[in-house]
């Protein structure tokens, strides 16, 4: 751990839920579920419910203070309405955090819910205990064991992610986990009615396991907090923001769900412009973009692209689409085409840029990779946008009776790895950065070539407007910076 006054918050010795069921048979869902699948140490769990005395294999104990010492986290499910003693019951034990899923409070809009809220955050701080939400999911640190839910990756990585939605945390931490990228901390903060963006930011910043920062934001209660330490964090870190409630509709919405005062968009994207930071219009540019910067996309220098295609239809429309994010399509030196014509017959297929070789001499593989190479080492572009399209990918089908082929003809590892390796072997000898397309026929994104290819470092989009779209976007953030510490 660092020093920062945060990190007991992310690193809890054990953890107390108070509110599970009583029932001796209910099986471990939610938060308990989410704890014994991360490995959290089961000696550590303390379920709370004076009506039990086991919960799912582990003892059960009437109230906080009759749990071991010492209790560093508490997770709330009770109702609104036992709230305030239980927190007392936290101040008393000495506990360092409070984590309230428990809601309704000021989201309802009820002045006096709304007091009750404040009047809680004013006992903890006086008492140094910190409280995340009310109304939200809490924590998912893989590198503590904690999670808010089953099935999420164990494996840490590098991303800092924060959401005042529980839902929207989901998707950040699925949605990523899909294509590869692991997380180091997600933080789900509901109503900040304490610990709030700007702080949580400012540790994100410190944080040294993490190197991107993404956030869904909805409340924007102290902009000049929120401007600063967006500020501070984006000269050392990309920060990536997705804000809320920038329409009519979206901010009446934000107010029922977190009690939020929402922005227009107008002053969100010069909040963005004037840190340095990235800003996300979408779920899914999110995911776009972190899937960028964490890979060798983040060096694209400019937009001159040389686009490969497999088929006429699928290049003009590809085209179309870079051509709208303001990419360019230069067409290649004669060199260049000389050595594509050696492998790629004209007849069917063009090689000025883009390039169809839908038909082509010799083994369809070795020649995709000779072309791939011969593209990406030549003169003048910034970028390569490439098909991996669904059969080269995975094995060879076999009909039904079809013997295995022999050991001796299968490859060492995983045609997918196979694959995989080729991308980003080109990649890192011509220092060209590419950007793939993963056509499937079922758009699974979890598939094992995903994600080894991001693990070799080559960044994968479900569609060619999604990559330019993501180029477009930190080509123009690298000129917004202009003045800031390089990040890339």
């Amino acid at each position: 751990m660092s020093e920062h006054p945060l990190d007991a918050i992310f690193h809890p010795r054990s953890v107390a839920i108070v509110g599970l069921s009583s029932s001796p048979t209910a099986r471990p869902t939610g938060f308990l579920a989410g704890l014994l699948d991360q490995g959290f140490p089961r000696d550590r769990i303390y379920p709370v419910n004076p009506r039990a005395t086991e919960v799912a294999g582990l003892p059960c104990y009437p109230t906080v203070l009759d749990c071991p010492d010492p209790v560093d986290h508490v997770i709330s499910i009770i109702p609104r309405t036992g709230a305030a003693d239980l927190l007392a019951q936290c101040i008393q034990k000495r506990v360092r955090s409070v984590h309230f899923f428990t809601a309704g409070f000021s989201e309802v809009g009820d002045p006096a819910l709304a007091a009750a809220e404040r009047a809680m955050v004013k006992a903890a701080r006086a008492a140094g205990v910190r409280l995340i939400g009310p109304n939200c999911m809490g924590l998912y640190v893989p590198s503590a064991h904690l999670a808010f839910s089953a099935g999420f990756p164990k494996e840490p990585g590098h991303v800092f992610a924060l959401s005042q939605s529980g839902v929207n945390a989901s998707a950040i931490i699925d949605g990523l986990s899909a294509r590869g990228v692991r997380l180091s901390k997600c933080v789900s903060f509901g109503n900040a009615a304490d610990l709030a963006a700007p702080e949580l930011i400012g540790y994100a910043a410190a944080d040294p396991e993490s190197q991107v920062v993404v956030a869904y934001l909805e409340s924007v209660r102290d902009g000049r907090a929120l401007f600063e330490a967006i500020r501070r964090c984006a000269r050392v870190k990309p920060v990536v923001l997705l804000k809320g409630g920038i329409t009519e509709a979206g901010a009446r919405a934000a107010r029922s769900h977190t009690g939020s005062l929402a922005g227009s968009a107008a002053v969100f994207e010069a909040l963005c412009r004037q840190t340095g930071a990235l800003h996300a219009e979408t779920m899914e540019e999110l995911h776009d973009l972190t899937v960028a910067l964490t890979t060798q996309l983040r060096t694209v220098a400019g937009p001159r692209t040389v686009l490969m295609g497999n088929g006429g239809g699928f290049s003009v429309l590809s085209a179309d689409a870079l051509a709208r994010e303001g990419l360019d399509l230069p067409e290649l030196n004669e060199a260049t085409q000389a050595v594509l014509r050696e492998h790629v017959p004209e007849a069917g297929n063009s090689i000025r840029n883009p390039i169809d070789a839908a038909f082509v001499d010799g083994p369809r593989q070795r020649v995709a990779e000779i072309v791939l190479a011969t593209v990406a080492e030549a003169p003048g572009f910034d970028l390569v946008v490439t098909t991996a399209d669904g059969p080269d990918a995975l094995p060879p089908p076999r009909a039904p009776g079809d013997a295995p082929p022999p050991p001796s003809t299968l490859p060492v590892q995983p045609p997918q790895l196979v694959v995989a390796a080729t991308f980003a072997d080109v990649q890192d000898r011509t220092g060209r950065p590419l950007a793939l397309v993963r056509r499937t026929r079922d758009h699974n994104p979890a598939d094992g070539f995903t994600v080894q290819t991001y693990r070799r470092g080559v960044a994968v989009f479900p569609s060619v407007a999604r990559a330019a779209r993501a180029v477009a976007l930190i080509l123009r953030w690298r000129c917004q910076r202009e003045g800031l510490p390089p990040l890339v």
